[in-house]
């Protein structure tokens, strides 16, 4: 492989990595204005999509570290955002819920990562971005994360 030959241009995690970074990048005005970090989003946004959960199935979804979690979790917990709560089914587990203050955390950041999503998105139509979105699904199967 000779020097110059912009190799990386066409390798998709280097492309992934860049939309993801330019992304986040636009979103952390509003996440500094609402005092939230970005992994501090990535779990409420989790929790608000998919509800009480347990900090193991947290770690699975967010693709966070166990003790990364664990120092968001607290932190989130603490100003309010999060509440934690045993299982009634399993006292050695912690379940994890978005507050009230939580969601409206959430609220007032959502519109604007969607609003960047879509200008991401423009002169792209309903079904590219649904076939974009069914490939990155199938790609994600296909990787084993904790290999």
């Amino acid at each position: 492989m000779s020097e110059g030959d912009s190799w990386i241009d066409n390798f998709t995690p280097y492309r992934l990595y860049r939309v993801t970074t330019k992304l986040n990048a636009k979103l952390m005005g509003k996440l500094k204005s609402n005092k939230i970090n970005p992994s501090q989003w990535r779990v409420l946004s989790v929790l608000r999509a998919y509800g009480t959960l347990n900090v193991g199935k947290l770690v699975e979804l967010t693709l966070m570290e166990q003790p990364t979690v664990s120092r968001v979790v607290a932190q989130l917990e603490q100003d309010g955002r999060i509440e934690r709560r045993w299982s009634t089914v399993d006292s050695r587990v912690a379940e994890l819920t978005i507050t009230p203050a939580g969601v409206e955390a959430f609220d007032a950041i959502i519109p604007t990562a969607l609003r960047h999503q879509q200008l991401a998105f423009k002169g792209f139509d309903k079904t590219e971005i649904a076939a974009l979105t069914a490939m990155l699904a199938r790609i994600e199967a296909n990787i084993e994360f904790y290999d």
